[in-house]
């Protein structure tokens, strides 16, 4: 009965705030909180969001016609970023990408020169072109894999370094946040927060919907590693070369007594906020997945698996 009466006063309470911006007295540019305080949300400008979206499409367009070179301001970002728009024969910045030619195949073929075994295998190519961590700063997660599930399912809106300056972002009121804002924004957010805007979506967070809820496409433990790969790019700058790419410095140091992949189970804040997600969460019916529970397979490791592991390099 007391979370249905806490459901019923969020929803309450949410009406009310859609009320209010309606009538004008809530700005929009306000409506993010960062220690229960309305702040400005971090986003991108609309001219620097539709310059990102016409930079995307242009890279599809190079990519389809076999043109090398970046169009993303690093002149080997794309080499990094794994669309492989070149050879061996060219540099990164110009000649034939390979995928218009005769053969299709560019220096992906090339980049690893013995194929890896077992785990590794899922992480051969993604970490050669983005930043990999020996360190986590969320106990149990790891941002290696966490930047895996984000390079899937965030980047549209997100961008690929966490920008806000995805390709559909432009089109997405209001606009994506920017993730890397760290001591303006999201250093200030609890890991609570975070896993909860993830796996519930904006509205879990009394934020907007365009923000959707991944509970039902990711896992507990794929969420957190997500938000290890957050905290891990925070106030990390768009890079001005390939060696800042890979080695960002985050601003976040880890809050004493914050809730992490190895203590959620003992905080009564989570069990709360899991409970109310779990009621708006479609789709789970019966069996492993309920409540998105620990599945084997694929890279996913039990938290306390991943605090052994995260000391090591791929």
């Amino acid at each position: 009965m007391r979370k249905l009466q806490k459901r019923y006063l969020q929803a309450m309470l949410a009406s009310l705030v859609v009320m209010l911006a309606s009538s004008g007295l809530v700005a929009a540019e306000k409506r993010c909180a960062a220690e229960g305080k309305k702040v400005e949300c971090p986003v991108q400008s609309d001219k620097a969001l539709q310059a990102a979206q016409d930079a995307y499409d242009q890279e599809a367009n190079d990519m389809a016609s076999g043109k090398a070179g970046s169009t993303y301001g690093i002149a080997p970002f794309d080499y990094l970023t794994g669309v492989g728009k070149r050879t061996e024969s060219t540099d990164a910045n110009t000649g034939d990408s390979g995928y218009a030619g005769a053969t299709g195949r560019t220096e992906l073929w090339d980049r690893v020169g013995k194929p890896k075994e077992g785990e590794a295998v899922y992480n051969q190519w993604t970490n050669n072109w983005s930043p990999s961590f020996d360190h986590t700063l969320v106990p149990g997660a790891d941002p290696n894999e966490g930047k895996q599930w984000y390079y899937v399912y965030c980047i549209t809106c997100h961008g690929w370094t966490l920008q806000g300056n995805g390709p559909s972002a432009v089109d997405i009121d209001p606009r994506p946040r920017i993730l890397t804002a760290g001591d303006k924004y999201m250093n200030k957010k609890t890991n609570l927060e975070l896993f909860t805007a993830i796996k519930g979506g904006g509205e879990a967070v009394n934020l907007s919907s365009s923000m959707p809820a991944w509970g039902n496409f990711l896992l507990d433990q794929d969420i957190w590693n997500i938000v290890a790969w957050i905290r891990a790019m925070s106030d990390v700058n768009p890079p001005k070369s390939v060696e800042e790419y890979l080695n960002p410095q985050s601003s976040y140091k880890v809050v004493k007594g914050d809730i992490n992949a190895l203590n959620y189970k003992d905080s009564d804040d989570f069990i709360d906020a899991q409970e109310m997600m779990e009621i708006d969460l479609g789709g789970r019916g019966e069996g492993a997945l309920v409540g998105g529970g620990y599945v084997e397979g694929g890279l996913r490791k039990k938290p306390e698996d991943v605090a052994d592991k995260v000391g090591q390099k791929y």
